[in-house]
Order: C-alpha cells, then structure tokens, then sequence
C-alpha cells in the first residue's frame, strides 16, 4: 500500500500534463486507498479545484492490456451535462503507474454521477420523484451539493430545492440521495421503506423515504437532523446515550422485517477472509498476528449452532446514529440484512474500542460509554446473541483495524495495530 499512496507526486505530475493551469495539483492529497488480496486497487485522490468546488480523482489498478480499452470507452460515452474540471480527458491510463484515473464525477461504476450532480439537470428528474409530496408543483431550481463520495461503491447528495410560487408548505425544501452501482440500487430501494414505517415505538428517528430515480439508480429521502453520536464523545451525556442506543438497537433487532440478503456464517467468514487477506496485504509486518485472529475467529464463527437470521443494521455504528435535543435517529440501510444481531453489537462496540483507544489515559467517557452500550443492549438480549457477542467484537476489531488502513491522512498504523491488539484480548480474555 506504501508504494500507491507515496506515489503521490508521480501522480501529480502525470495528471499535470492533462490539465489546465489553474487547476491546484499540488493540493491534491491521497484521502482513500482500499486493498484488495493481491494489494492496493483503488485510490480517492482530493484536493481544492475551481470556484471552490472539491476536485476529485480516483485512481484504480488495470491489467495494462485492457486499459487502453476503457479509457477509450469511458471518454467516448456521452458525460452528460459539462462540469469543468480543467482536465482534458475525464480518464487517463497512466502506464508507468499502472493506474487508470478518473476526474470526478466520472465514474464508470455510476454513470449517473454527472447528471445526478448537476442541479439544472435535476430540476425535471426531481420535480417529477417528488410530485407525490409536492402536489405536482413546478420546482425552480436545484442545488446539488457532494457529502460523501466511495469511488465505484455510491454518492451521498444533497438537493436545495427552490419550489415556484404556490407550492405547499409540506413540499421538501431538502432532498438527500443515494446514488450507487446499479446492482447496489436493486438491492437495497426497498429497504427503508420496509422498515420506515415500525419506526413508532422503537426510539430511533429514521429519514422518510421518499421515491426512487430508477434510470440514475438513486433513492431519495428526508433530510433528518442532530449531530453522530461519535462526535459527542467527550460530552457528559455521552454514556448515558450509548445505553439509549444500546436499548434501542435491541428493540431494532426485533422488528418484523425481513430483506433478501443473508449475511450467515459462510458470508461472515468470507468477509472474514477478504478483509484480513487485504489488511496482511496493508500491513505485512504483522502478517502472523493477522492470520492467527483469522484462524481463531474462523473457528469460532463456525462453531456456532446454526440459528434463524433476524433483521441486522450491517453497518450500526455511532457515526450512523444521529442526536438532536435527546432524541436518536438511525441512518444509512443499504447493508441491512437478515443475520446475527451480535454482528451490530460488535461492530459499535469495536468503534466505541477505538475512541477507548484515542482517549487513553485523557478521559473515562468513551469506555464508559462503552460500558453502557453493552449494558443497554443486554438487558432484553436473549442468551444466544449475548453469548456470541465477544467473537463478534473481537471480529469488527479486526474488521475495523484494516479500515484504518484506508484513510492515510489518519496515525493509520499505529490505529490498526491497536485494534489488532484489542481482538487478540477480546479473543484470550472475553469482552472487559
């Protein structure tokens, strides 16, 4: 991984020769790198580009001999409405680097991406998605802004919207849309508005869905307010509200919903394998602690009694968990699955590690915040999940020490090596 993300000023030299001179390539800084087994495929490259706007290029490994081949394609399709990036060419094989590179918002995975943020050409799509909660009003216009972009996975947006004179007070001034691989789009549009209406009740607020734009493979949703619990760390209350979220996530696993996706034991281990094969890959110094946990947590997972999958989170984390005047609301459900509930449990509790871990010796909030969410989800887990619970924290220990290893502006070592070493204590010792 060293060796893509220290390639950095041969990357900005390369792209250099292919854009403009305003354009600050000097800026661009290496925000995302994720490995796959055989090492390093996919770089986020961002930085400040023209009238303000973030400039962003992603990077990916290509066989060389089919490069050629899809940077002609991709710059063949029609891009959709104009973004002026200052590059002459929304993609560029670099074969010295063995990278094919891509200047936002071209993305051959979502193609959608450039109309989807271009405000102009949203006005039809969305007047149209939103007349339902409109009542047929004509919109004026749209501004579209970038709030989260994974290369190839989605891109989370956010629509201003401007309604023409006589539109009613209900019609949604704030839109948010998901825009993802098709296969991702298919997968996951009817998720929310399953589980949106047993809301009532389960102490977690959740954003209103509200359609779907099927020929750009966006779902869009109501805006939902409060900061993540995460950033709440050092607050008082902090403790207190991770019991809440631990009640409630309790409360969630029980709802009456059931989704296509399984994530069972075979799917855990393969997540298992994949991850741990792309953070020896990351880290290879400590390539014998990585496959011994492996090994160990393999053993355990399939150890388990085969029991029938309730509905997961897949991804339930203080970061997804917003907090506004006391209340909780619960975000993003595109990984929701029927599964173990202990693997939500772990996930939050392996987060939680981390803040444990970056507190040291400053602040006994994050451990008892800790503390406190476990004791809230315990008492009306039943003794199934409760008993799994630490290989399943001791697996998002070595799920989430990998993530770290992606963002290299992070100390990402030093924070991975201390999550390896959580899930080896986990592991030995059982959760503390």
């Amino acid at each position: 991984m060293e060796s893509l993300a220290s390639d950095l000023a041969n990357a900005r030299a390369f792209l250099r020769a292919s854009c403009d001179d305003d354009v600050p390539l000097d800026r661009l800084e290496v925000t995302y790198v994720q490995a796959g087994p055989e090492g390093p495929v996919r770089v986020l490259y961002e930085g400040p580009g023209r009238n303000g706007d973030v400039l962003r290029v992603t990077a990916r490994r290509v066989k060389a001999a089919k490069a050629r081949e899809i940077e002609r394609a991709i710059n063949a399709r029609d891009a959709g409405p104009a973004v002026s990036t200052g590059f002459a060419q929304r993609a560029l094989y670099a074969p010295a680097l063995d990278l094919l590179f891509q200047v936002f918002p071209t993305d051959d995975r979502i193609p959608s991406l450039p109309v989807a943020i271009d405000g102009a050409a949203m006005v039809p799509v969305l007047e149209s998605a939103l007349a339902p909660h409109a009542a047929g009003s004509r919109l004026q216009s749209v501004t579209a802004r970038v709030m989260r972009y994974k290369p190839e996975r989605k891109c989370l947006l956010r629509y201003d919207l401007a309604w023409c004179d006589g539109a009613p007070a209900a019609a949604p001034r704030v839109v948010w849309a998901r825009v993802a691989r098709r296969a991702n789009f298919e997968r996951t549009r009817n998720i929310l508005p399953r589980v949106h209406p047993l809301a009532a009740g389960l102490g977690f607020e959740m954003p209103e869905p509200l359609g779907v734009v099927p020929q750009l493979a966006m779902e869009l949703f109501g805006p939902v307010p409060g900061v993540a619990l995460f950033a709440l760390v050092q607050r008082a209350e902090f403790p207190a509200l991770c019991r809440r979220v631990g009640e409630r996530l309790c409360r969630f696993h029980a709802l009456p919903v059931e989704v296509e996706d399984v994530l069972d034991v075979a799917a855990q281990v393969a997540r298992l394998e994949k991850q741990a094969a792309a953070f020896t890959c990351m880290l290879a110094a400590e390539r014998e602690r990585i496959a011994a946990a492996e090994r160990e947590l393999t053993a355990r997972l399939r150890a388990r009694a085969p029991s029938p999958g309730r509905l997961i989170h897949g991804d339930f984390h203080g970061d997804n968990v917003l907090v506004a005047d006391g209340r909780l609301a619960l975000l993003d459900f595109e990984d929701c699955a029927m599964g173990e509930p202990a693997d939500d449990v772990g996930s939050n509790w392996a987060q939680l590690t981390g803040h444990v871990q970056k507190a040291a010796a400053r602040s006994a909030l994050p451990e008892a915040g800790r503390r406190s969410f476990i004791e809230g989800y315990l008492e009306n887990a039943d003794a199934n999940t409760a008993a799994c619970l630490p290989t399943y924290a001791a697996m998002h220990c070595l799920l989430y020490a990998s993530q770290c290893l992606r963002h290299p502006l992070n100390p990402r070592f030093d924070n991975a090596r201390a999550m390896l070493a959580a899930c080896e204590n986990v592991l030995e010792q059982g959760l503390p």
